[in-house]
């Protein structure tokens, strides 16, 4: 008996996956990640090595448009 292909492939990494690229230290977005506020953005700084990884955009910080998509019409 056969069984069925994978439906996940090992070789595809993890969109919520962050790697180091200096150590090789990988964990999830909302892992072991050290945040730190950098103005409108929060760096990622890995916790092995200290390397910044990624700037993003704080949460709490939306775009102008954004309200307008938020309000809803009474009509």
């Amino acid at each position: 008996m056969t069984l069925p292909a994978s439906t996940t492939d090992p070789l595809i990494p993890d969109k919520t996956t962050l790697y180091c690229f200096d150590c090789g230290h990988e964990s999830p977005i909302e892992g072991d990640w050290n945040r730190r506020p950098n103005g409108d953005a929060v760096d990622y700084d890995c916790p092995v090595c200290r390397t910044t990884i990624t700037s993003r955009p704080s949460r709490d910080r939306r775009p102008a448009g954004d309200a307008r998509l938020l309000q809803c019409s009474s009509d």
